[in-house]
């Protein structure tokens, strides 16, 4: 999908130029295994730290260097690696989050990175989504353990956190959704591009909203209006970083395009993604590359073929309002000038006809009755 007179082998290509470490900020440190189940109960060790930088290891009295394992060193806790320097960043132990810091020390209770805050518990375990309580305060934390601000829906019933990200009972969150009525998702691909700000004007002033899948590579220079979008309540999607074909990337190279996107699809709109769709479609039903998206994929119903016909927004016009059903999920591309000319006619008229204009997870939720799952190609509700 997207891109189509591309090549895969100029994709391909693409892929290879861009499949680069992910940032430093994205990645986590995969941490050998113990017995020791609760790392603020490392035992303490006496010794001094040596080297410079980050390359800085732990010298015990003895003369010998801690490697593998947790210990506690002036009241606070790290994490020797198998050379005996000292672990910073994310890190997975026991199948459990945690965050060293820039010099270290274990990390306990909010956490700013990225943008967005993230609760680390007394044990210094990262909270999982769901309901959290500190200190007397309600916070919600989303799928990426996140706390969320604004409106927020949590199963069928909306709720209102603040800019602090406290739960706020008086503000009362009315649906924008009538489970009763038609509905349809338009959804963008290839962007964003120098046309987006005009369809998320079309958007707003038509009371509609859209899922957008972004290519990382094109994000950074539309910052704004990726915010736009998240403001608006549009859907953040990833679109890969460099177009590549999935299936012919390893498990390492889709994590990777997956990775980048998102941290720039998060920079820019202090959130990420909540869904993908592959280049192309290519891998949609791929049990192999599906397990390494770690975001739901979303495939289409209505296939507008707007990427060839540039020249005639009516060939766009006529591919969706002459084959819309209540479900569908309707493919089109946001960097081509005729196809916001066609959405432009598009979009008022679908709300003239009774359909709902609603991002691909409202219409998981409210047609098709269900949450979206990793691991999972969706094609219409």
């Amino acid at each position: 999908m997207g891109r189509h007179r591309i090549t895969i082998r100029i994709a391909l290509l693409c892929a290879l130029l861009f499949l680069l470490p992910l940032s430093a900020q994205a990645k986590v440190t995969e941490l050998k295994s113990s017995s020791l189940k609760n790392v603020t109960k490392a035992k303490s060790v006496e010794g001094e730290w040596v080297g410079q930088g980050k390359q800085v290891r732990f010298r015990r009295t003895d003369g010998t260097f801690l490697k593998n394992r947790w210990f506690q060193a002036n009241g606070k806790i790290y994490y020797a690696d198998a050379k005996g320097y000292r672990v910073t960043g994310w890190v997975k132990y026991r199948d459990h989050l945690y965050y060293l810091g820039g010099k270290g020390a274990l990390r306990t209770g909010w956490l700013k990175k990225d943008r967005r805050w993230y609760y680390l518990k007394k044990n210094g375990r990262k909270s999982k989504e769901g309901w959290l309580k500190v200190d007397g305060k309600d916070y919600y934390l989303d799928s990426d353990g996140a706390r969320v601000t604004g409106e927020y829906w949590i199963g069928d019933k909306g709720y209102y956190f603040g800019k602090d990200g406290v739960y706020d009972p008086s503000v009362k969150v009315e649906s924008e959704v009538d489970p009763g009525k038609p509905m349809v998702a338009l959804t963008f691909d290839d962007g964003p591009g120098r046309y987006t700000d005009r369809l998320l004007d079309c958007l707003k002033k038509n009371h509609a909203k859209a899922s957008f899948f972004m290519v990382g590579s094109n994000v950074s220079r539309y910052k704004a209006t990726v915010k736009k979008m998240a403001e608006m309540g549009c859907e953040l999607g990833n679109h890969s970083y460099s177009h590549a074909a999935f299936s012919t990337l390893s498990a390492a190279g889709i994590a990777s395009e997956v990775s980048r996107t998102s941290s720039s699809i998060r920079d820019a709109a202090g959130r990420g993604p909540t869904v993908l769709r592959l280049p192309y479609g290519d891998g949609a039903s791929d049990g192999r590359v599906l397990s390494a998206l770690g975001l739901p994929s979303i495939y289409w119903s209505i296939d507008t073929r707007d990427w060839a016909n540039t020249g005639d927004p009516g060939h766009t016009v006529n591919a969706v309002l002459g084959h819309v059903r209540d479900g569908d999920i309707v493919l089109m591309h946001d960097i081509h000038q005729s196809t916001v000319t066609a959405t432009e006619k598009i979009i008022p008229e679908l709300r003239k006809r009774g359909y709902q204009l609603v991002t691909v997870s409202q219409l998981a939720k409210y047609k098709g009755k269900t949450t979206l799952q990793s691991g999972k190609t969706y094609y219409h509700f």
